[in-house]
């Protein structure tokens, strides 16, 4: 009885597992009939707007949010449905084929080892496919993005593909104020210029959120009183704007602003009060001489200390009290970044009594110290490891209404910390421009970082200006996907 039980569960289990292998067959027959069944769609004239108008879009997306996941997956999603179009070798083939290679290039930066000129090894035939197919089909509403479109996506991807584990990317820029003095012409005043441009909270800094919003802490210098005074100090040039305009920074992904400066004051206590009262009330951090701000970032406390030291102000004493605050705040597991409003305006090299302040400072503990006052572009310096950035230049500066010194940059700074010590990872430069609409004498208040020969010109000048000094700094890392490629 045994026996034959066991031969009847064995006859059962035969069947059972023949069923199944059956079944298995006829799904998979099934399968391969429905993959056979499935045709690539046809690439219809309605088919490449969309596909323009979503490449556009995309683009948009990735250089405003400084290409976050979301955006990076709606770019992987963009390729994917690409692929899904039968491509004739026809202009309308050849225009998804070049416009695919562009966004994959694209996509090669977030992967953190692309070639640099990826982008630009393809961008030419992208744009010779649409022109083609343009003029063969005139009635077609092809949506092209500018190659600045394209350079900010590249951009906010690369900084992505850039980042790792434990690093931590400061932002730094020159002199801001979102207003001007009372003697500027009418049509150049700041609230005059960005009425007349339908502006937004993001209109000053829009073509920097690829890097405004792809760091870890963006800091400005905020060279102005955010006030509605009246009432201004005797002097020649009192800079104030609309206290409402401090909303412009958290709508741009900037963090903090360095107060120290000879403009703070320029509407009195009262307007220093409401210039503080703004920064509060929009969440955005501020330090100034006697205020240190200390953040973490990353993980790695931050201590950013700021001091008016215009050459009117300096001495021995001065420097001994910065000396000392920036040893007492300094451990070698935190990071000490001083900011100096200093020097002469308008000159290329710094005086002597910034180089004794800057090496003193930096002896004493600090990271890096960050420049500013001479509105313009200074020297950079190494030394002994650490960067002395004398100047960063004017930003969107409202008090330049006439671009006098037109050209400037973003300064990234990475840190980590290794073995308990914070230690810099590199500096790399955005090459800008002041303004965007191309006028060398009028200011449109919405710097424009660039590419190309615009940009090697202003790393030129950097080279420039830093090769008579000491130690100065004649080597420099930038983004440019499109310099050089022929």
């Amino acid at each position: 009885m045994k026996k034959l039980n066991i031969l009847f569960i064995s006859f059962l289990a035969a069947s059972i597992a023949g069923c199944s292998a059956e079944e298995a067959v006829s799904k998979s027959k099934l399968e391969t009939t429905k993959i056979a069944a499935v045709k690539k769609a046809a690439l219809t004239n309605a088919a490449v707007e969309e596909q323009s108008a979503q490449t556009a879009k995309i683009l948009q997306k990735t250089a405003a949010t400084g290409a976050n996941l979301a955006s990076q997956q709606d770019l992987t999603g963009l390729l994917e449905d690409l692929t899904h179009y039968e491509l004739n070798n026809d202009k309308k083939g050849q225009y998804i084929e070049n416009l695919i290679k562009s966004l994959r290039a694209l996509e090669s930066y977030s992967k953190g080892n692309a070639d640099e000129k990826a982008l630009g090894a393809v961008y030419p035939d992208y744009v010779s496919a649409a022109q083609n197919l343009k003029a063969e089909t005139p009635e077609l509403e092809l949506n092209l993005p500018s190659q600045y479109e394209w350079f900010y996506a590249a951009a906010a991807l690369y900084e992505q593909g850039r980042k790792r584990n434990g690093e931590i990317t400061l932002t730094f820029v020159g002199d801001n104020s979102f207003g001007t003095y009372p003697e500027t012409p009418e049509h150049l005043k700041f609230d005059n210029v960005f009425t007349a441009n339908n502006g937004d909270h993001q209109y000053v800094f829009k073509n920097s959120l690829p890097w405004f919003n792809s760091d870890d802490y963006t800091i400005i210098n905020a060279e102005s009183a955010f006030t509605h005074e009246e009432k201004a100090v005797n002097k020649m040039w009192r800079i104030k704007s609309k206290p409402e305009h401090v909303a412009f920074l958290p709508a741009s992904g900037v963090e903090a602003a360095n107060l120290a400066n000879n403009h703070t004051m320029d509407y009195f206590e009262i307007g220093y009060k409401d210039t503080l009262k703004a920064f509060s009330e929009h969440k955005v951090d501020v330090f100034n001489d006697g205020m240190p701000l200390v953040k973490t970032i990353g993980g790695i406390e931050t201590v950013f200390l700021g001091y008016d030291c215009r050459m009117s102000q300096y001495s021995a004493d001065y420097l001994a009290r910065i000396t000392e605050e920036v040893t007492r705040h300094k451990r070698p597991d935190n990071l000490v970044i001083v900011n100096m409003h200093w020097g002469v305006e308008y000159r290329e090299t710094p005086v002597d009594y910034q180089t004794n302040f800057a090496h003193a400072i930096l002896d004493a503990g600090a990271d890096i110290l960050m420049g500013s006052h001479p509105h313009r572009l200074e020297s950079i310096e190494n030394y002994n490891g650490k960067y002395i950035i004398y100047s960063m230049g004017d930003y969107a500066f409202g008090a330049d209404p006439t671009l006098l010194s037109r050209q400037t940059a973003m300064f990234r700074i990475k840190f980590a910390q290794e073995n308990g010590t914070v230690v810099m990872r590199g500096l790399t430069i955005v090459p800008t421009l002041e303004n965007s609409d191309g006028s060398t004498t009028e200011n449109d208040y919405q710097p424009l970082p660039v590419f190309g020969q615009e940009a090697a010109d202003i790393m030129n000048e950097l080279i420039r200006i830093s090769t008579p000094i000491a130690n100065g700094v004649t080597e420099y890392d930038y983004f440019d996907p499109f310099l050089d490629v022929k």
